[in-house]
């Protein structure tokens, strides 16, 4: 999930799409943050003209590479139904 402040707010729990969606009508500066793949908060400064996406602070302001974007956040998996700490013998008292 994505979070996003410009000079208007902010907005918070926005996918990739929503976020390639919210940005292609955008123009100016913004600030994108995110989790990355090891569960730490990473920014991203980013300028959008005319509906492109460029990384603001790195050298030649390259556009933004959605791709490598979509594989660098942190996916949340939900936790598996099957395993529950009550259900593993452990909790269960012996008779």
């Amino acid at each position: 999930m994505f979070a996003i402040w410009d000079e208007t707010g902010q907005e918070h729990g926005l996918t990739l799409i929503q976020l390639q969606q919210r940005l292609c009508t955008y123009q100016g500066e913004v600030m994108v943050r995110y989790l990355n793949r090891l569960g730490l908060p990473a920014t991203l400064f980013l300028t959008v003209q005319q509906g492109h996406v460029y990384q603001r602070f790195k050298a030649g302001n390259p556009p933004l590479d959605w791709g490598w974007l979509g594989q660098a956040i942190h996916i949340v998996h939900a936790p598996d139904t099957h395993i529950h700490p009550m259900n593993n013998g452990l909790g269960q008292a012996a008779s």
